[in-house]
């Protein structure tokens, strides 16, 4: 049995700008350099070495629903709801109700909210050690 870890994800996006600062302004991921060089793909980091890049592209073909979603977990999610609604940015349950956490029976918290492109992002405080 091969022995595999996550290396990265690739996301096609419509705007590298308007992707990148999604990403950097409202989730707060950080951008790091090109690998390969260039500004074609733009490149983020989350936490230690779990990567992904986004590269433009026609999405029409696209399919996107909230079940098919990137999950980030926020050491501080009350903290992180605070910050969208300060900038505006919309969020809710699985249900989609607006403004509304979604609580799992284990007792963990999520919210869903869509990036400039249409994919979903759950925001939770998972706490795999806790």
């Amino acid at each position: 049995m091969t022995d595999y870890r996550l290396d990265h994800i690739a996301l096609l996006v419509r705007d590298l700008d308007e992707t990148a600062d999604f990403l950097t302004r409202v989730l707060g991921i950080r951008a790091i350099a090109n690998p390969m060089g260039g500004t074609a793909i733009r490149w983020f980091e989350i936490g230690s070495g779990q990567r992904f890049h986004v590269q433009a592209g026609d999405i029409s073909r696209t399919h996107v629903e909230k079940r098919t979603h990137f999950a980030l977990s926020s050491p501080d999610l009350d903290a992180t709801l605070r910050h969208f609604e300060a900038l505006g940015i919309a969020y809710s349950d699985m249900a989609g109700t607006p403004g509304a956490v979604n609580v799992r029976p284990d007792g963990m918290r999520a919210v869903f909210l869509q990036d400039p492109n249409g994919y979903w992002f759950e925001i939770n405080d998972f706490r795999p050690d806790a």
